[in-house]
C-alpha cells in the first residue's frame, strides 16, 4: 500500500533539515523579499513622479520628500537584504 504525504509532511518527519537547508531557505526568502521590495518601490517611485507633475505648487514639497523617502527605503531594502547574503555566505 503506498502512503499518501499531504502538503509534503514526510520532510517534517524524517527530520533531514539542516544548516545547509535552513540557510538555501533563508536565501530564496531573501532573494523574493528583494525582487517584491524592489518592484513594489518602483511602483511607488512612478506614483510619486506622477503626482509631483500634477499637484499644485503648494503640495510638490510634500510629494518630493514621498519621493525621496521612497528611494531612501529602496536602499534601506537593499543593504538588509545584502546583510542577509553576507550573512548566508559565512554559513555557506
Amino acid at each position: 500500500m503506498k502512503n499518501i504525504y499531504l502538503l509534503a509532511i514526510e520532510k517534517l518527519e524524517g527530520g533531514a533539515y539542516t544548516i545547509d537547508s535552513i540557510v538555501q531557505a533563508i536565501k530564496k526568502f531573501s532573494d523574493w523579499a528583494l525582487k517584491v521590495g524592489i518592484a513594489l518601490a518602483g511602483v511607488s517611485l512612478i506614483i510619486g513622479f506622477i503626482l509631483y507633475s500634477v499637484v499644485d505648487v503648494d503640495q510638490k514639497p510634500r510629494v518630493k520628500q514621498r519621493i525621496i523617502q521612497t528611494l531612501l527605503g529602496v536602499g534601506g531594502i537593499v543593504l538588509a537584504i545584502s546583510l542577509v547574503n553576507l550573512v548566508i555566505e559565512l554559513f555557506a
